[in-house]
C-alpha cells in the first residue's frame, strides 16, 4: 500500500494543533498555521518520497511560521516603542516559546515534542535518532532550560 501524505496529515492533525496552540496560545492562530503548514505539504505532494516524517515536517513548518510572526510582532512594538527593546529583562516580551528558541533547535524540538506528550521513543523515532541519545539530550536541554528560567 502506497504512502498517503493526505492521510497522515488528517491523523497528526490533533498533534499538530496542539503544538501549534502551545507556541501561539491562540487556537485561531493555532488552526491557520496548521492550514498553512498542511497547504505548503500537499503542495510538496509529488516531490516528497515516502520515508519522509510528515509530523517532523509540519512541525518544522510551523515552527517557522511562528518565528516569522513573532519577528513581525517584534518590528512592529520597535517601530511603536519610544526607544530599542530591553530583550535583557525576563518576562516583557518573552513567553515560553521564544525561551525555548534561545536554547537551540535542538532543544526546542526535543522538549517542544515531549510536552506533547510523546515518550522518548516517539521522540527518538520522530528524530530518528536512538532512544539513549534522545534521553542524553533531554537531560542536558532540560538542565538549559532551568538554568535560562533562573536567569
Amino acid at each position: 500500500m502506497a504512502f498517503d501524505v493526505r492521510e497522515a496529515l488528517v491523523e497528526a492533525y490533533p498533534k499538530l494543533h496542539r503544538y501549534a496552540l502551545s507556541k501561539t496560545r491562540d487556537a485561531d492562530q493555532a488552526e491557520d498555521m496548521v492550514l498553512e503548514a498542511c497547504k505548503r505539504i500537499l503542495e510538496r505532494d509529488e516531490r516528497m518520497s515516502d520515508e519522509i516524517n510528515v509530523v517532523a515536517y509540519a512541525i518544522t513548518i510551523i515552527r517557522n511560521l511562528v518565528v516569522d510572526r513573532s519577528r513581525l510582532r517584534e518590528d512592529q512594538l520597535d517601530e511603536q516603542a519610544e526607544g530599542p527593546i530591553d530583550h535583557s529583562r525576563p518576562g516583557e516580551l518573552f513567553e515560553l516559546g521564544q525561551l525555548l528558541s534561545s536554547l537551540g533547535e535542538e532543544c526546542e524540538k526535543i522538549l517542544t515534542i515531549f510536552a506533547m506528550g510523546h515518550s522518548y521513543a516517539d521522540i527518538a523515532k520522530t528524530l530518528e535518532v536512538a532512544q539513549g541519545t534522545v534521553m542524553s539530550r533531554m537531560s542536558r536541554c532540560r538542565s538549559r532550560l532551568q538554568s535560562a528560567m533562573a536567569a
